[in-house]
Formats: structure tokens, sequence, C-alpha cells
């Protein structure tokens, strides 16, 4: 800046001005009172109108008489809602009187009126602006304070502020009923007081096309809004109203701008400030409503006014400096009317804008407004509603509800009480259950009320019995808005009191008798109103489903079984789930919630609650859509709005209702609630569709608003005012949020909507019955005997409380936070089931090898003597056996010899034989070859006569002159029949006689047995002359043809078919007849040479079985004598082997027997032990060792009072751990104390992965060095591709350290986390992100972090196996002994070290041997001295086993006396430990006090070095 230049500041105050500032200028302070208001009212005065110019004395006289005490009143008596400055009130009186008078003068008439009456209309109108001004910025109380002393001063009972004679004496006063906020003047005529209600008193309850929730109930309040909305959108004034939340300022502003205002005229816009709502936001927000008039110039449509009302304005956060720059923004239109462009920094004028506000008193996330704002504004309190005004709204609502839907007329008296008993409650639940920072949820208003009113107007009236059931349903809907939020037994039992106390009061009703049905005892308690529900759940079959009361909870569990096991079958995720009363409850109050269109529901509770699972299950049952963000790695804010998008167009425009289920582990960034915030107050976000998006919606609309309303004009505005309606009724937003820290609360008071429009359930901890159900349901598959099980399910509720217990006292001494959720309990129950059936198995594994190969040794040593003494039995059978064996050889070959010769003999007759028989078989193919010829037509012929009717026969024989075909035929069948023909003259007429067959064949036709002579005909004895005959005249004549004579007659046809056949046969028989002669001599000779054959055969054949049987008897007596030498080979051997049996494990008898007792009293204890084991392994994971111990004492303890076994000395890694595998991870780095081993321990058998609290470094480096011969990789949040190695490793089964996480993990990390595998294509697989992996099962998952003391939220504690890692003093002073004897006697540790491997190795290869030993034997089975591959390896085995052990004894030897020599370092090391522990707890007192392990040991080992070197 240059000399000639200066700069001003004008600010408020100097709270962000630092000293340097401050010490740079010069400062001066204007007071306000310094200028006060006259000189803005002298202006205002010398500006008045012409037909007020004369009466200016009388104005100036009552401003100067009544505003001064007023003003004092006040700042003085009266509560504001905001501040407010005395010209800023001046200005709004000032305001209000000009508009009086504008609007009361609008022709000559009303100009004459004021001439007339103007005394009387700037008196009664000075005192309206007035009451509408100073008066209208208080809250209820101060109303009634200001109403007195207005009164007061009108009337001259102030000494100090008597009337001015100028004023003299008002002539028409305010009226003496009720409050002076009660009337309005009206300038007509003379003027009068109006009553508020005379303007409403024609006013109906519009209900056609609305919902109960949508009406508005003309009142005082509304007409009072409507009034002065009218007078100052006329005037383009701007107006603030300012009230409490349910008070009614969004609906009555909405009301207006949708429904009255003229749309020719105005264009509204709704803009809602939440939290997060940002300046540019706004900007883009008003400036996409306007269009460029010129340059620079913004502004609606020509003619048109744009009137953008602001709801919540004083939501927006408070920048670091103090500022809310939405507002600023809207200060700088105030003040200027131009904003500049954010590009170029343009100016932009903004022109015909108006606006209206809305706000609700400063207080939580609600903060104060610049005054600079404010002063621009007239201030309207909307006060929380009379008594009158409430009960006239209600009944209303009711009585209209009950009218449409032809209620009986008695239940409206009813209605009446419940309206009474309800507001009793609501005004009660304010002054009793008020807000804390524990409870920053007790936050009541109308709502609450209208909730209770809205939800007992869900029944129907079938659904109503008598008026007790509409109590009752009235008590549910209590219990629904007011009892399920709260948190403290205090407040419930309270509410259930005055619950009671109402029933009488109101209802005139015992709530005992109403109750009855619930009641356990004589009287309904608190805990049986928990089973008292309504819902429309309970016939999900019907169509239209009806509100009723839950009259028994078994029909209502099996309904959700069943909706249960229908969604497992229709989803990937599977939800096992339990269904008790617990359960019952909650989805009950989510249903409802469903029910209620546009219901939205805030689920809190830890996590592990069920919150999720169950809105999944109410979805299901209503049948309605879900929708939940699926939150990956890169899951920003455009993704989000992208599912926003998703979500409204399904609600809006397919009309489908949806939940919108959010979970707060979801909400990576505020401004997603921001924009909840938003879709629950308004049903949208702002800015988030494009243009050509509306475009898409409005279409959309068009059609369902035509529906709705034909005549309707359909601006943009509405149809996207529709779309916005359905989004609320369609749209249910459940948020399930954590009461843990401070994020819940932050939130509730930044985003106050989620309390105004959810109704919040509030997921206690699981009661006992919940614990006791769950418990037994879980346990009913396990094998244990009946009062077994029932004992451990007190125990797991045992454990399950006494871990809350000490978690509580966990962090009072330790300010550790540990949480014990339902996931813990139910962790505890699967842990129990699949640990004690893999332990039962393994100790009766275990315990059956070391009985079976007892059994073995025992059998052999009781062998030995037996075997001797068949040995020598055996000896002299087996030399008689090959005495006899020779004998029978000589026979044997004797009796070969004889067979040979009768079997020589035999084939050569056996040869002539078969060749006979071959000739005799050809002759036969040759006959039967030749006989094939005639067999077909003689069938023919058969088949041909079978064709033959007698009306055939009968037609040929009545034929007088009949066919040359037929006579032909018949003449062959007579000469067939040997008949004679008849000798008739020539009909040719030549004198001579003839032979005619026609006079035999009619006589022949007429013969009833005609047919069956041809059938029966003898075909094999034919005579030659007949044969001769026919052959010669009729074969050969070609008319003897069947298809020639078919012509003439089918009868003849077949005579035909059948002569010819006849003479086939006969031709082939002649030739055939001797041939058959021939077979006969051959077929007699072949009969006679197998006689003779066959004599031979039996006599061969009895020779033959002689030297069968003979050689039978000597293979048996071969066999008998192999038997035997086998037998005495066998028992040599068996003897043998049993001596080397007994001689190389013998030793092994008494410690095999020792064993299998332990591992009897071991599975005697397993139920106790593992059912410890699986408590530590679900609750004591993130707990010292000082806590892990007090905690296992006093469970081993409550498991022995009911009297399950287990062991009094308990050890986990005795109990579930693996020796071996125990040495190996102490080699890798583990440290060797108890503490450790058992941390190791739950890494290894928990079911979920492990989160390991490690500030020193020693889980890192535990899993670095176990897990690094199978590939592990180490990853860190930070890194920009572990996502895609995770996806590497879970593929190929890879191991996966997480280090150095903070207290949130990555939300994209939760499938893994909860293993949400699932099937596809037959394989397993896992969505990780957007990308969908096979999942290997060898992969596992490590997570550490290196905060001391880390804060993991049960929401994240659910997810996995939380452990604390941190080292033991034991530990610690173990590695410091390590490091000290490394620095002064290298080679000792060295050797140390390498024994150390040494033995880890000897007695992992003794197990093995052992292991294998035990395995032969069981596997041997039968006799295991039969077994010699069995004997060979059990001796090898041994022998190497002897030599382990002999190694191993050097090697303990060896470890003794290294042991004794380390010992004398030991108190350096022990003294360093102490040292590390104290240091270690500094940061109790001071955070800065930070000490790693690795400093620590860098400075021991530093001293070490730097220490001079003693003498000794």
């Amino acid at each position: 800046m240059s000399n000639s230049m200066n700069l001003i500041f004008e600010t408020d105050d100097l709270s962000q001005a630092s000293p340097a500032t401050v010490s740079r200028n010069g400062m001066i302070y204007a007071e306000p009172a310094s200028m006060g208001w006259t000189p803005i009212f002298l202006t205002w005065l010398s500006e008045l109108p012409d037909y007020l110019k004369d009466h200016t004395p009388l104005i100036k006289a009552l401003f100067e008489w009544a505003c001064p005490p007023l003003f004092t009143l006040v700042r003085k008596k009266l509560k504001e809602y905001v501040v407010t400055q005395d010209i800023q009130l001046m200005i709004g009186v000032m305001r209000i009187l000009s508009m009086l008078f504008k609007d009361a003068i609008t022709d000559e008439n009303s100009a004459r009126d004021c001439n007339k009456h103007a005394r009387n209309w700037i008196v009664s109108g000075f005192i309206f602006s007035l009451i509408w001004s100073l008066g209208a910025t208080c809250d209820t109380d101060s109303r009634d304070k200001f109403d007195f002393f207005l009164r007061n001063l009108l009337s001259g009972g102030l000494e100090d502020h008597a009337t001015p004679q100028l004023v003299g004496k008002i002539e028409i006063p305010l009226p003496n009923e009720g409050s002076v906020y009660d009337v309005m003047f009206d300038m007509h005529g003379r003027g009068r007081w109006v009553p508020w209600l005379e303007l409403i008193q024609n006013e109906k309850v519009e209900t056609k096309n609305k919902k109960l929730s949508e009406l508005i109930i003309p009142t005082i309040d509304t007409a009072r809004c409507k009034y002065l909305m009218d007078m100052f959108i006329r005037y383009e004034l701007p107006l603030l109203f300012i009230g409490p939340t349910g008070t009614g300022k969004s609906a009555y502003v909405m009301d207006k701008l949708m429904n009255g205002l003229d749309r020719d005229l105005f264009i509204p816009l709704i803009v809602n400030f939440s939290a997060q709502t940002k300046s540019m936001q706004v900007q883009d927000i008003i400036l996409s409503k306007v269009d460029r008039r010129r340059k620079g110039i913004y502004g609606p449509p020509m003619g048109k006014r744009l009137v953008i009302f602001v709801d919540d304005l004083n939501m927006p956060a408070r920048e670091i400096y103090g500022a809310q720059p939405p507002i600023e923004l809207l200060r700088q239109w105030m003040d200027y009317k131009a904003w500049y462009d954010r590009k170029d920094t343009s100016k932009i004028s903004l022109v015909d804008v108006q606006f209206l506000c809305a706000m609700g008193p400063p207080s939580g996330g609600r903060n104060p407004i610049t005054m600079r704002f404010s002063r621009h504004f007239n201030i309207c309190s909307m006060n929380t509603f009379s008594d009158e005004t409430m009960t006239r709204i209600f009944s209303t609502i009711f009585n209209v509800s009950l009218r449409d839907r032809n209620f009986p007329s008695e239940y409206h008296t009813t209605g009446t009480q419940i309206v009474a008993a309800t507001m009793d409650m609501y005004k009660s639940a304010m002054d009793n259950l008020l807000p804390t920072p524990t409870k920053s949820h007790y936050v009541f208003n109308l709502r609450d009320f209208s909730r209770v009113i809205l939800g007992t107007l869900l029944v129907e009236p079938q659904s109503i019995e008598n008026k007790r059931t509409f109590i009752r349903l009235w008590a549910h809907e209590v219990y629904r808005v007011f009892y399920d939020r709260l948190v403290d037994d205090s407040d419930r039992t309270w509410l259930h009191k005055k619950l009671k106390n109402l029933c009488k009061q109101h209802f005139k009703e015992e709530f005992g008798v109403v109750f009855k049905h619930l009641a356990t005892q004589s009287q309904p308690s608190e805990d049986d109103m928990r089973s008292l529900m309504f819902g429309d759940y309970l016939k999900p079959e019907v169509e239209v489903k009806l509100y009723e009361e839950v009259t028994g909870l078994d029909e209502f569990t099996q309904v959700v079984e069943q909706a249960l096991e229908e969604y497992n079958q229709t989803h990937k995720t599977r939800m096992n789930l339990v269904i008790f009363r617990y359960v019952l409850e909650h989805l009950s109050r989510i249903s409802r919630i469903l029910k209620q269109p546009g219901g939205n529901a805030l689920l809190v509770g830890v996590g592990g609650s069920g919150r999720q699972s169950m809105t999944r299950l109410a979805t299901h049952m209503a049948d309605y859509d879900i929708f939940q963000p699926e939150i990956s790695k890169s899951y920003g804010d455009v993704e989000w709005k992208e599912d926003l998008k998703k979500v409204l167009k399904t609600a809006g425009k397919e009309g489908k209702t949806t939940v919108f289920l959010l979970a707060d582990t979801q909400i990576k960034s505020e401004s997603f609630l921001e924009d909840v915030d938003g879709l629950l107050n308004a049903g949208e976000v702002p800015n988030l569709f494009a243009v050509d998006e509306k475009a898409e919606i409005m279409e959309a609309m068009r059609p369902i608003a035509m529906r709705q309303d034909k005549d309707a004009e359909f601006t943009p505005l509405m149809l996207l005012n529709l779309f916005t309606q359905r989004c609320r009724e369609h749209l249910h937003i459940i948020l399930a949020m954590s009461p843990i820290g401070d994020a819940f609360r932050n939130r509730v008071r930044k985003f106050p909507s989620l309390i105004n429009c959810c109704t919040i359930d509030w997921f206690q901890a699981w009661p006992d019955d919940a614990l006791q159900l769950v418990a037994q349901k879980f346990l009913e598959e396990v094998e244990l005997t009946d009062r077994i099980r029932s004992e451990i399910v007190y125990v797991c509720k045992h454990f399950h409380q006494s871990a809350r217990i000490l978690s509580e006292k966990y962090l009072e001494e330790m300010s550790r936070h540990n949480y014990i959720t339902p996931t813990s309990y139910l962790e505890l129950i699967t842990s129990f089931k699949t640990l004690l059936g893999k332990k039962r198995s393994e100790v009766l594994r275990s315990k059956r090898r070391y009985e079976v190969g007892l059994e073995k040794l025992e059998f052999a040593a009781s062998q030995v003597a037996q075997m001797q003494k068949e040995l020598e039995e055996l000896q002299p059978q087996l030399k008689t056996a090959a005495v006899e064996n020779d004998k029978m050889m000589i026979i044997i070959d004797k009796e070969t010899i004889e067979v040979a010769a009768k079997k020589e003999i035999v084939v050569k007759e056996e040869a002539a034989a078969n060749e006979k028989a071959a000739a005799a078989q050809a002759l036969k193919s040759e006959c039967e070859s030749d006989l094939a010829e005639a067999i077909p037509a003689l069938e023919a012929s058969i088949k041909a006569l079978n064709t033959l009717k007698p009306a055939d026969i009968s037609l040929v024989k009545s034929m007088q002159n009949p066919p040359s075909g037929v006579k032909l035929v018949m003449s062959a069948i007579c000469v067939m029949n040997d008949l004679k023909p008849d000798k008739i003259n020539d009909p040719a007429g030549t004198g001579q006689k003839i032979f005619d067959f026609w006079g035999p064949a009619k006589k022949m036709l007429g013969e009833i047995t005609f047919l069956k002579k041809l059938f029966e005909y003898d075909k094999d004895n034919i005579q030659v002359a007949i044969m001769s005959k026919i052959r010669k005249e009729f074969i050969p004549n070609p008319d003897f043809d069947p298809n020639k004579v078919k012509n003439a007659s089918s009868a003849a046809e077949g005579l035909c078919r059948w002569v010819i056949a006849m003479e086939i046969y006969d031709r082939v028989a002649k030739v055939v007849a001797p041939k058959k002669i021939k077979l006969k001599e051959v077929e007699a000779e072949v009969k006679e040479l197998m006689e003779l054959l066959n004599a031979k055969r039996a006599e061969l054949k009895e020779v033959q079985d002689r030297l069968e049987t003979l050689t039978n008897q000597f293979r048996d007596m071969t066999l008998k004598k192999e038997s035997l030498e086998k037998q005495v080979d066998l028992c040599a051997k068996k003897l043998d082997r049993a001596e080397k049996l007994i001689g190389g494990l013998g030793g092994e008898r008494i410690r095999w027997s020792e064993v299998a007792t332990s591992l009897t009293l071991t599975y005697d204890n397993l139920a106790g032990d593992v059912l410890v084991a699986s408590g530590v392994i679900a609750y004591l994971g993130a707990f010292t060792a000082k806590y892990r111990d007090y905690c296992v004492k006093d469970w081993t303890q409550f498991c022995k009072s009911k009297q399950i076994n287990c062991s009094l000395d308990f050890n986990l890694a005795k109990v579930l751990g693996d020796p071996v595998k125990t040495r190996a991870w102490n080699i890798a780095g583990l440290p060797a104390d108890s503490f450790s081993n058992d941390n190791g321990v739950i890494v290894d058998m928990a079911r979920r992965w492990s989160l390991m609290i490690d500030p020193q470094g020693q889980a890192n480096k535990w899993i670095k060095n176990s897990e690094k011969e199978r590939g592990l990789h180490v990853v860190k949040l930070t890194n920009s591709d572990y996502i895609r190695t995770l996806e590497n490793c879970i593929q190929f089964g890879r191991p996966v350290l997480i280090e150095n996480v903070g207290e949130e993990l990555d939300p994209s990390l939760e499938p893994l986390l909860l293993k949400q595998t699932f099937k596809q294509g037959g394989v397993q697989c896992i969505k990780l992100g957007d990308n969908t992996v096979e999942y290997s099962e060898d992969f596992k998952l490590y997570i550490t972090t290196k905060l001391r003391n880390p804060h993991y939220l049960p929401e994240l504690q659910v997810k996995v196996s939380l452990l604390n890692f941190m080292i033991t003093p034991q530990g610690l002073e173990d590695q410091l002994l390590g490091i000290v004897v490394a620095k002064e006697r290298p080679e000792l540790e060295q050797e140390r070290n390498d024994l150390i491997i040494q033995s880890a190795q000897n007695k992992k290869a003794l197990k093995e041997i052992e292991d294998k030993i035990l395995e032969t034997l069981s596997a041997s089975e039968g006799n295991i001295l039969e077994d010699e591959s069995a004997i060979k390896i059990l001796n090898s085995s041994k022998v190497l086993s002897n030599e382990i052990q002999e190694k191993q004894q050097i090697a303990d030897e060896t470890e003794k006396k290294i042991n004794q020599s380390r010992a004398g370092y030991r108190p350096v090391a022990n003294h360093a430990s102490i040292l590390f522990f104290s240091i270690s707890d500094l940061p109790n007192i001071d955070p800065m006090y930070q000490y790693s392990l690795v400093w620590f040991i860098n400075l021991f080992v530093l001293s070490i070095t730097e220490s001079p070197k003693s003498k000794k």
C-alpha cells in the first residue's frame, strides 16, 4: 500500500483479530445506543405518504411514547430466540405500519375512510405493528409478559410512561378477552379488532388426494402465519420464522409457496440448509433458477418474482473464524443485491428475488446467525402450540380419519381421549426426559406427538374389537415413539409408570385389566409390556395386510422363521438368526416404521446387535426392495450421488417402495449425512440431478400427475414436487448407528433431522431370556447330557455378563476400551460347538491309538509261549504228510497210463461217428432247402382259401353262363378232385359232343364240405394222372392266371392259386421223397454209432473220474503239507517278531498307559475346558494377562460350581495348542511366556481374522518369520495397490499382513473380514470392492497396529478377533537376557540358540516317530505279528527314536549348563524389564511421554557397549 491509501475495517468484534492487527490499527468503538433508532425513524417519518403527512405529530408521539419502555421490556424481561437490535425491531414496526396503510388505501373510497378515521387507524395499526415486531421475537412465556405490559401501557397504568395528550384516549382498544396475539386490526370503515380465528372459521380441511401426515389443520397459528406471509410477499420484504422443531414453520411456508401463490406471478424455490452446506452450493442452486436478462443482470422470467424459501437457515457449520459462508452469501445479496462470478469475478446482479427463511432456536447443531444478516428480516417466532391448538389439530385429524374409514361413532370419543393422553405424555416427556451429553437424542417435538396419533390411525375398523384394543394400540404407539429411544432403566421405569397413570386418568380403565393378557403375574410388569406388539405381518399371504395386535408370540415366531427361510433361499448371503422375543420386538418396530408412508428409522446400537440383519428381514417380510451402498476404497462423492439417484428414481419414478439402509461404518464423508439430512427433511438432495435427468423425471411424472388431477396445470416445479412427494412416500431411510464415541452425538447435533424425522429404536444389551434362548438353540445339536447342556447355557450367560463387567473395570482402571456385543456371545457358542467336536475327535483318536498300541503289545507277549508249543506240535505232522504224498504219487502215475490208452480209442471212434453225422446233416439240409420252395406257395393257397366266403361260392354256383376263366378254374378243381366231365353238345354247333366240367363243378360247389375238402386235401399222395393232366392242360394255359381270373371272380382267383400251389408242392415233394428215405437210413446208422461211442465215453469217464479223485487227494495232501510248512515258518517268524516287538516297544507300555489314562481325564474335562477356551477366544483377547487370569479363574470356579468338569489349572495353550507348533512359533519370534503363547493359539484357532494391538512389534516379527515360507505379503492401508495385492493372495492362498492400521479400517475390507463367501459357478468366491475374486481356503489375513491404546468401536470389534499383543514383563526379560548374554558371552548365546533349534527339531521328530508307530499299530488289522512290513517299520522307527532321544538327553544336559551360566545375567535383564514397564506407564501422565521398545532395546545395547568392563 502506498502512503496515500487507507484501509478501514468494520467488524462486529475483535474475537478473530490478533494482537499484531490490533496494534497496527486505530480503534473506534461505535456503541449501539449512541445513535439509537431515532435517526432512522425520522427519516421514515419524512418519507410518509401524503395522506399521513398531517398526522406526523401523532405518529411521532406514539413511537416516542410506546417504543422506549417496550425496548426495555424486550431487553430486560423477555427471552428472544435470536439476538436483535433496537433499530432492526423499529424498522419492523415501520414496515408493518406502512404495509397496513398500503393495503387499506386501495381506491378513493378507502382514501376517504382514511381521512375520516385516520386517527383510529394510526393508533390501532401502530399497536398491531408493535405486537408483530417488538413482540414477535420472543418465546411463549415472554409473550404473556409482553401482553400484560402492553395492556398496562395502553391503559395508562405505567406512571413513568403516561399516555401523551396528543394520543389521548384510544377509541378502539384491544379486546379484553384472550391475548394481544389473538387479534388483528381490520382497517375498514372505522376499523375493528378481529380475532384471528374469525379468518379461518369457514375453512374446511381438504382431505382429497392427501395423506394424514400432509394435512394442515386451520388454527390461529396458520391464520397469523398466512396473513404475515401474504403481506411480506406482496411488498417484497424478507421474513424470518423462528421456533422449535415441529411448530409448522416449514409446512406453512411450503404450503403457501406450492399452493397459495399465483403461478403467473411467482416462482417458488426451496433450499434446505444443513451443517455441511457450502456457499457455492447455495449460489449454484439459486443461479440455476434464474435467467440472464442482460449483461450482469439475472432474474426469473420477466413479469415473475422468484420467492426463495431457505429452511434450517442456521444449520451451516461455522468456519474457523466463526462465519457461516452460506449465510454470508445471502447477506451479500441482502446488502448489495449482487454476487460475483467465481470464475471471472464479474458482478452478478439478482433482481426480482425475495427471501423467506425459517430456522430453529440456536442450540446443539444450530448456530446463532450474524446480526448483519438478521437485521434485514422481520422476525416472527413460531412458538410451541398451545394445548387448545394441539387438541384442535390432532382431534380434527383423528376424527376425519375415523369418519373417512367408517369407524363406529363410539370410537370418536376414544379419539379425543387418545389426543388428551398423548398431549399429557408429550408434555411430561419434555419435562422429565431431558437431553444430556449421553442422552443427546432426548429431544421431543410435535413430530413425536404426530407419530403417536398417526400410528394409532394405521388400524382399520375390522382390527378393533373394542375400546380396550384402541387403548392398547395407543399404548403401543407411545412405547414405540417415546420408550424405544430410552437408554436408562430409570427412564424406562418412569415412562411405564406414567403410562399406567394415563390409562386410569384419561381412559378411566385399570391398566391391569386392559393388559391382563400380557401379565405373567397378577399385574403386567414393564418386562411383560415387551410382548405388546401391533403389525401387519401376521398374515403374509393376504393382499391387504391389516395393522393388528399380535395375540401370540408363537404365531409371530412361525411367520418370522418362514420369512427367514425364504430369505436364505433367495439371497447369496445367508442370515443365521435365532428367533426369540428380543428379535421379534425389533422386527415389529422396524415393520411398523416401514408400514408408515415415508417412515424412517434411526437404529442405535453397538455393532453386532442385529440392526442390519433385522432391517433386511423386515424389508423381506414387507416385500420391499432394499438398497445398501457397496463401499470400496475408491467409493467417493461421485459414486454416492449415483447411488442416491438410483434409489430416488426407483422410489419416485417407478413407485417401488424401497428401503435405503445406511450404516455409520459406510459414511466415508460427512457430506453423505448432509444429503441424508436433506432426504429426511425435504425428500430431495439439492442439485443432485442434471438438467437432462430432471427433464426425464418430469416426463415420467406427467402421466402420474394426470391420473391424480387431469385439470391441474403441470408446471415443471409441480412435477418435480410430485417426484419429491413420491420419494418421501416410497423411500424408507434406515440409519444404523453406534452410540459409542463422539460421532453419534456430533452427528445428531449437526443433523437434527436424524432425530426429528426418524423414529428411534435403541438396541439395548440382550436381556437374560435372549442369552438363554440363543444358547439353547445353538447347543441343541451338541452331544451333551441334558443336565450338562442346561448348565452350559447358564455358564455361557455368566461368561457374557462377567466379560461385560470386566470391560467396564478395564476401562475404569486402564482407560482401555473393550466392547462386549451379541456377536461376542455368538462367537463363544459357535467356537464351543466347533472346538468341542474337534477336540473330542482328536482326543478319542489319540487315546484309541495308545490303547490299540497297548493291546498289540499285550497280545504279542501273550502269544510267545503259545507259538512255541504250536511249533513243537506241527513238526511231526509235517513229516507224516510228506510220506503220504509220495505213496499217492505212485498210484496216480499208474492210473494216468490207463486213462491215456482208453482216451485214444474213444477219440478214433468219435471221429468216425462225427463224419457220418455230418453227412446226415447235409442230406437233411438239402431236403429242407427243396421244401422251402413249396411251403410259401402252400401257405399262400391256404391264405387264399381263407378269404373265400360262402357268398362268393354261391355267386359262382349261380352263374348260368360263367366266364371262360371261371370255367377253366372250376375244370382244374374238378380234375384235382378226380371228377369226370359231362358230355354235352358243342355250343359252337359242330354237332359233336364235347366234355364239360361246369355241371360237375356246380354239384361240387353245392356241397357243404366243399371248402373243408380243399383244406384237408391229401397233398402228399396226389395221383400221378391227376397231376399230369393239371400240368398238361392247365398250368401252361396263359388264362390260368390268378391275376386274370380275379377280374371274373374273386372266388375263382383263390381256387386258381390253390391249384397252382398244389402243383408246385407235388413237384417238390416228388423230388424230396427219395432223399427223405435215404436220410432215415443215414440217421439210423448214426444213431447206432453214437450208442457205441457213448458206451466207450462212459468207460473213459469212469477212468478219468478215478484219476481226478486221486489227483484231488494228492493236491489236498500237498496243500496240507505246504500249509504245515507255512505254519511252521510263520510261527517261527511270529515268535521272532514278538520278541523284537516286545524288546523294542515294551518300554513304552508304562508311558503309553499313563498317557491313555491322562487322555481319559482330558476327555472328561473337555466340555468345561473347551467352554472356557472358547470364552477366552470370544471375550478376553483384548485384555492384558492380569485381567485374563482373573477372569479365567472366575470362569473355572463357576464351571465347577455347576458341576461341569474342567481343569483347575486351566491353560489355553494346553487345551487347544500343539506343543510342536508352539515351539516353532517361539523360534519364529513369539515370546515364550504363557500370555504370548495363548495369543498365538487364539490367532490360530479363532474363526475371525486377528487384529493385534502390537506397539512393540512382537506380533509383526512373529508373523513375518512364521509365514515367510508360505510367501507372506506385507501391505499397508496407505499403499495404493494393496487391494490388488489382497485379491491375488486371496485367489492363490497366500497369507497377508496388513500392518500399522489406525482406529478405522477401510470399509471395502468388510466382506473379507466377515468372510462373506458365496458359490459362483461351483467355485467359492468373495466380492472385494467391485471385483469378484475366487476364494482359496489356504488364504490367511493378519492385521496389526502400533497404537498403544487404540479405541476400536464395536462395529470393528465384531468383525475381527481383537488381541492385546503388548509384551509381558517375563517375555521382555527373556529378550533382554538374550541380548545381554549375546553381548557378554556371544558363543554361549549362539550355542543356546542352536540347541533350541536342535531341541525343537528333535522333539518334532520324536513326536512324528511316535505318531508313526501308533499309526502303524492302529492301522495293522488282525494279528500284528503276521504283518512283517509293520514290524520292520516299528523296528526302524524305534531305532531312530532311540538315537534321537540320546541326542536330546545330551542337548538337555548342555542346555541346563548354559542356563546356569545365563542365570548370572538375569538380574540385569530383570532390572531393565522393570525399567521399561515403568517408563511405558508415563503416557498415562502425559501423552508426550512415548517410548518404543526398539528405542529402549537400542538404549539397552548402547549401555552394555558403553559400560566399563568388569574386573571379575
